[in-house]
C-alpha cells in the first residue's frame, strides 16, 4: 500500500497564494525573497524516551516542529519519513531509500500523525530489512524526520532534523485503498450513470474529475457501481474551496446549489476496518503548461483555459505561442502533474491511464503528445470526454 520514498501530496490542505519569486535587490511585502532553509526543528515528544506508542490501538501519534524560516509566512506541507536505521539514506542505483514517507499529508506544525499510517510504512520497512518477516511481538524502535515545502510548490524544500521513538506495531492488516471511485447523481442526468474518477497520478487512494454541476444537483460516489455513499454517511467529511455551497442534503445525497464547473477530488484513508472519505471541491479551472506556451511551468492566469457556462461547452486555451509539447492539468492544492491528461485521437487520456511515474512524453512516445504549433487553441469538453487542436 505504501510505495518507498515517494513524498504525496494531497488533501487538507488550505489553498495559499505563491508569491512570485524574481531576483531582485530589495525584499518588501510586495517581492518577498525567497529563503531557502536547509533544516528546521522536530520537537522530540515529551515521553517519547520512556513511552512506547502503540500503533494497534491508539489512533494518533502527536508530533510538533518549528516552521521552516522562508524570510516570510508562507502556508507549509508537511510529510512524516520514518526508518529502522538512526540514518536515512536516499535510492542509488543499487538500493533502495531506506525510508518510507506517510501517506497523509499535514498543513500545520501540530500534527496527530495516523498511527495507522505509521503502522502500514513500518511493516513495509520490516519486510524489507528483515525478509519478509513478520513484526516481532516487543516494541521496536523507529526514526522519524519531516519534510516541509511551500503548499502547492516545488520551493522550500527541507528536512528536519531524526528523532528516535518506540512503537509497538501489529502484523494485522488493514483495508487496502480502492483503485476506483465512481460518481452519480443529477448533474449525469441519469442516476443509473456511474462516472468514472481519474487516479491522481503516483497517490494511491486519490481521485479527481472535473464535473458540471446544475444548481441545486445532487450526487453520491463510490468505490463500485451501486454503492450510493452520500452525505449523511459519518465516513464522508466535505470541504469547499470554490464557493459552491457544497453540502450534505437532508434525503442523504451531496447538494451542490451553486451551478458552475468544478474539479471534485476524493481521498480515501484506511481507519481501521473502515474507510474515510474527504471530498474536496475546486474550482474547476484548467491551465496549459510547456514548451507551447513559452516554457512557463507554473499556474500562469495568462494561459488558463476559458471556463464554459453549460455543461456541453469547451474549454478552450489561450492561443500558443510556440510550436512545442503542450502540458494540460487542472489545478487542486497538488503538483500539476498528478492532475495531468492529454489527448489521444481526440480523447481526453488521462496521466494515470499509462502508471508511468512523474515522466510523461518521453516514455508515452509523441503518439500520446499534444504538439501544437504556433497559433493553436484546444478546446476540451469534459462532459463528452473529448478535445481537439484547431
Amino acid at each position: 500500500m505504501y510505495i518507498m520514498k515517494k513524498i504525496f501530496n494531497i488533501l487538507l490542505l488550505g489553498v495559499f497564494a505563491l508569491p512570485m519569486f524574481t531576483a531582485c535587490e530589495t525584499d518588501d511585502e510586495s517581492n518577498p525573497i525567497l529563503n531557502e532553509p536547509t533544516s528546521f526543528v522536530l520537537n522530540v515528544p515529551p515521553y517519547a524516551v520512556n513511552n512506547v506508542y502503540d500503533l494497534k490501538n491508539g489512533k494518533s501519534v502527536e508530533l510538533t516542529c518549528s516552521q521552516p524560516d522562508y524570510g516570510f509566512p508562507a502556508s507549509t506541507t508537511y510529510t512524516v519519513q520514518i526508518s529502522l536505521d538512526s540514518e536515512f539514506t536516499e535510492e542509488t542505483s543499487d538500493a533502495k531509500a531506506n525510508y518510507a514517507s506517510l501517506e497523509t499529508l499535514y498543513s500545520t506544525a501540530k500534527m496527530e500523525v495516523v498511527a495507522s499510517d505509521m503502522n502500514a510504512a513500518l511493516l513495509e520497512l520490516w519486510s524489507v530489512k528483515n525478509e519478509g518477516q513478520p513484526l516481532p511481538s516487543e516494541p521496536v524502535s523507529i526514526s522519524v524526520r519531516l519534510k516541509a515545502f511551500i503548499t502547492g510548490s516545488n520551493k522550500g524544500v527541507c528536512l528536519s532534523n531524526v528523532i528516535g521513538m518506540n512503537v509497538l506495531g501489529t502484523n494485522e492488516k488493514t483495508l487496502e485503498l480502492p483503485e476506483n471511485m465512481l460518481l452519480v447523481g443529477s448533474m449525469l442526468n441519469n442516476w443509473s450513470v456511474w462516472k468514472p474518477m481519474a487516479k491522481a497520478s503516483g497517490l494511491n487512494g486519490q481521485f479527481w474529475a472535473l464535473v458540471y454541476f446544475e444548481e441545486n444537483a445532487e450526487f453520491k460516489f463510490g468505490t463500485k457501481e451501486n454503492e450510493y455513499i452520500g452525505g449523511d454517511d459519518t465516513r464522508v467529511k466535505l470541504e469547499d474551496k470554490a464557493n459552491s455551497g457544497l453540502t450534505a442534503a437532508s434525503n442523504g445525497n451531496i447538494l451542490v446549489p451553486t451551478a458552475g464547473w468544478y474539479t471534485v477530488y476524493i481521498k480515501v484513508a484506511v481507519k481501521g476496518s473502515e474507510y474515510g472519505f474527504d471530498i474536496m471541491f475546486y474550482p474547476g479551472e484548467v491551465y496549459l503548461f510547456g514548451e507551447t506556451n513559452g516554457g512557463v511551468w507554473e499556474y500562469n492566469e495568462n494561459w488558463k483555459f476559458t471556463i464554459p457556462t453549460q455543461a456541453d461547452g469547451d474549454f478552450v486555451s489561450p492561443a500558443t505561442i510556440a510550436t512545442g509539447e503542450a502540458r494540460l492539468c487542472v489545478k487542486t492544492d497538488i503538483d500539476w502533474w498528478r492532475t495531468e491528461f492529454t489527448l489521444h485521437n481526440g480523447t481526453i487520456f488521462y496521466r494515470e491511464n499509462n502508471n508511468i511515474g512523474t515522466s510523461w512524453s518521453s516514455d508515452m512516445g509523441a503518439e500520446y503528445s499534444v504538439q501544437p504549433v504556433v497559433g493553436n487553441v484546444i478546446l476540451l469538453n469534459f462532459t463528452t470526454g473529448t478535445g481537439k487542436l484547431q
